[in-house]
């Protein structure tokens, strides 16, 4: 009896220490684009669960593998809890012709194109971080700092801010109950406008990041 009773134990041991190897493998075996086979077996709700333990625990570089392959396929969610997030401790890493930009000033530059993305999919559209990035003290200070692509790469440019009338019918626009069904006429809006590229530009940039400059990383705060 006691013989099977160690047994059952051992058995039941090995299968708990197997279960954490897997979920360490899929988790922390992705590479920062979080293109990793084991890691796209994960379920959107997994993910998002993963995400959120990963923001609690500092984890930026995991939130990120995690997030962003949703996120540059549409995930509104996705890309708002990635916009919340570079408007406060996750930082994207400047190239040298760029260091000179305030890195505030950069994280608001991806915060407005992550936003309006995520406010206009089709994919559970999020609008949290509209309020943030509309805030008119943000956009009378007579220029603004966007998200411009140079050779495929993520860089940054001033220009003069629109006219309030453009900004509020943006807002406007977004702001809809039903704008990730005319999100084609508001993206069309912030193109003109001057304040994101393309989504298609915008993410396959991004997805150089990482391996152009290292890893995105965590702005530790003053606590």
């Amino acid at each position: 009896m006691g013989r099977s009773m160690r047994g059952d134990m051992s058995a039941r041991f090995i299968v708990k220490v197997c279960c954490g190897l897997l979920v360490f493998c899929l988790v922390c075996g992705c590479d920062l684009t979080g293109n990793s086979s084991a890691a796209s077996t994960l379920s959107r709700e997994e993910r998002l669960k993963l995400a959120a333990e990963a923001y609690f625990n500092n984890q930026c570089e995991k939130q990120w593998a995690l997030l962003w392959p949703m996120a540059r396929e549409g995930d509104g969610e996705a890309l708002s809890e990635l916009a919340s997030e570079l408007g406060g401790r996750l930082e994207i890493p400047a190239s040298d012709s760029d260091t000179k930009v305030d890195p505030g000033v950069r994280s608001f530059a991806s915060v407005l194109v992550m936003t309006i993305y995520a406010a206009t999919t089709s994919k559970y559209p999020d609008k949290r971080n509209l309020y943030y990035i509309f805030d008119p003290a943000r956009w009378n200070k007579g220029d603004v700092t966007v998200v411009s692509i140079r050779s495929g790469r993520i860089s940054y440019s001033s220009i003069k801010a629109p006219p309030p009338v453009s900004i509020t019918k943006l807002e406007n626009c977004l702001s809809q109950e039903n704008a990730s069904n005319v999100g084609d006429g508001c993206v069309a809006q912030a193109i003109k406008l001057g304040l994101i590229p393309s989504f298609s530009e915008y993410s396959k940039a991004m997805d150089e990041v990482p391996t152009v400059h290292r890893p995105n990383h965590c702005i530790r705060g003053p606590w």
